[in-house]
């Protein structure tokens, strides 16, 4: 197999679907001589930009070039990579491969790529494998379905911009869930058509990529950002985004076609963009708190934790300070969203002492309960989490509970505890 063979063109904009069935996948960016920059001293190598979809998605440059001194590798940031074709950003080297025909292969990252600033009245973006976890987010309509499902949303900003997500996969089996593929085109339309440059354009695109990342429970980058102008011109950019892919990742999405969290949009949109720069942070800082716990990072025990800290986070901004005093904040936080769960609250207390206060008898303790049942303590904090969050937002639709024993996505769908009450 030639190394060729590895790559996918770049997708147009417009119709961004692809699927890939190696791991070590790639979307070509650039293809031929490219420029890196040293504090000034410019070096010339030949070979490919392009996204790896290695695990995670990244920027990378790989090209072959004349050996370079040590300096180029301790230059982290510093280093300038640009095109003949007018792509231009920062990089940074990280290998170095002598070769047989006297050159070195050098291979890096790339933080960003961008082409000249122009004020576009379209942008494009996409998004990957958001059919890998439980609960897609929009199901393509296809000949096997019988039922018609939604195929796209819309999501209107304050100021009259609008956002459209549609569905480009048209995967009908679940054995192709492994394989990588651009999942989801989006489409901003700024408002009243008015041309708007690459950073007021990503001041929505980084919004709702992060409200995406709350709404599937991981962490999804925007790829493939392009702007068109009135003179349908196409201008690219790139960028390494943090982008943790994981396979069978839950979420509190109730069903793949659902349109509530197009109302919800709204108000997380106005808060992540707004003037409050606490409430912006108060809104960053749970969703962090969410998806690494939701992802597993620092496996049952770090998740855990990372719950607990969301939740007691949640509990100071939702709660008065006579619900905070005394140590029922949980029980005052279930109360106010009006939320009976099925689990022992006081399970979440024990289990967070066991861990946060080292002594015999809590290790003991914590020991002494199965892989099952600190997975399933796990899952409970995290519905108290991302009902709080939900609570915090306004949100009056339909969510999945996490907690039922019924596993079909369906089935466990219903409306938030609070829906019948005006919460502010």
């Amino acid at each position: 197999m030639t190394s060729e063979s590895f790559f996918e063109e770049i997708p147009k904009a417009l119709f961004p679907y692809c699927n890939y069935e190696m791991n070590d996948s790639r979307i070509l960016v650039y293809s031929g001589h490219f420029s890196l920059n040293n504090r000034g001293i410019n070096e010339i190598l030949e070979g490919e930009i392009y996204y790896s979809l290695n695990g995670e998605v990244e920027l990378v440059f790989k090209g072959k070039g004349e050996r370079l001194d040590l300096s180029w590798f301790e230059s982290d940031g510093d280093l300038q990579i640009s095109t003949p074709s007018g792509l231009a950003g920062k990089c940074r080297l990280n290998s170095c491969v002598s070769c047989n025909d006297g050159k070195n292969t050098f291979q890096g990252f790339i933080q960003h790529l961008f082409a000249e600033q122009r004020k576009c009245s379209q942008w494009h973006w996409s998004y990957m494998n958001m059919t890998a976890f439980i609960g897609e987010l929009v199901t393509r309509i296809t000949e096997n379905h019988r039922s018609v499902k939604k195929d796209r949303l819309s999501f209107s900003c304050k100021d009259g911009t609008k956002i459209i997500l549609e569905n480009t996969e048209k995967r009908t089996s679940s054995s192709e869930i492994s394989r990588y593929s651009i999942s989801h085109h989006c489409a901003l339309i700024p408002a009243n058509d008015k041309p708007i440059d690459f950073d007021y354009a990503c001041k929505y695109i980084i919004a709702f990529s992060h409200f995406i990342g709350f709404v599937v429970g991981r962490y999804h980058s925007p790829i493939l950002i392009e702007g068109i102008d009135d003179k349908d011109q196409h201008f690219s950019y790139h960028f390494s985004g943090y982008d943790k892919s994981r396979v069978g990742v839950n979420s509190w999405l109730p069903s793949p076609n659902d349109t509530d969290i197009e109302s919800l949009w709204p108000i997380f949109e106005e808060i992540w963009n707004g003037d409050d720069a606490d409430k912006a942070d108060i809104l960053s800082t749970a969703l962090h708190w969410y998806q690494e716990a939701n992802i597993n990072s620092g496996k049952a025990e770090g998740a855990f934790i990372m719950a607990i800290t969301g939740i007691q986070m949640m509990s100071n901004v939702i709660l008065t300070e006579e619900e905070l005093k005394g140590k029922n904040h949980l029980q005052n936080l279930l109360k106010r969203m009006k939320y009976k769960p099925t689990f022992d609250p006081k399970s979440l207390i024990d289990t967070r002492n066991q861990l946060i206060h080292y002594n015999k008898d809590n290790r003991t303790k914590y020991n002494t309960l199965t892989r099952e049942q600190k997975l399933m303590c796990l899952e409970n904090a995290l519905s108290v989490l991302e009902l709080a969050i939900l609570y915090w937002l306004g949100y009056h639709g339909r969510y999945a509970d996490r907690t039922d024993a019924n596993k079909w996505r369906g089935a466990s769908t219903k409306k938030v505890p609070w829906a019948d009450v005006r919460i502010f």
